[in-house]
């Protein structure tokens, strides 16, 4: 019986292909987690760019629907002659595992008139409604403190000159 040297060829090649295939394993693994966090940072900022703007809708429906919030309204005129904006409460109950701040203030804009000629005709409200001009930003904050979300409503109310 003659022996047969072994070379361990068949072991080298096994290891070499082990190796390749554990680190493609790798690199795909960071491939996918990257992936992930990137998911997930679209989905926060998704999650405040609307939760933002459900609460500047919720504010305007409802100086839109009554004149239960007139006294905010009023406030921010006051304000407005000293720069001063209205802290508003929420109006939306942000869920706390997400967001850690939803701020809403209220601003009146106090433009200077514009002088036209009201002589269209007699029978018109044209020159006694003075146009008053609001904004309302909210800034909303997620729990890291790494995104902000921050969006501006204006709009207008007709009320008669005094």
């Amino acid at each position: 019986m003659s022996k047969v040297s072994q070379k361990g060829s068949t072991l080298i090649v096994s290891l070499i292909l082990l190796t390749s295939v554990t680190l493609l394993s790798l690199i795909n693994l960071n491939i996918s987690t990257n992936q992930i966090r990137i998911v997930t940072n679209l989905q926060t900022k998704e999650t405040l760019f609307y939760t933002t703007r459900s609460e500047l809708l919720a504010k305007f429906q409802k100086y839109r629907a009554d004149g239960s919030s007139s006294a905010e309204l009023s406030e921010a005129i006051e304000r407005s002659l000293e720069e001063g904006v209205v802290e508003l409460d929420s109006e939306l109950q942000a869920d706390p595992a997400e967001i850690s701040e939803l701020n809403t203030t209220l601003r009146y804009r106090n433009t200077s008139p514009v002088s036209m000629n009201y002589a269209f005709s007699t029978n018109n409200s044209i020159g006694h409604m003075a146009t008053r001009k609001f904004e309302i930003s909210s800034l909303t904050t997620d729990k890291t403190g790494r995104f902000h979300a921050t969006q501006l409503l204006g709009f207008t109310f007709q009320v008669p000159k005094s």
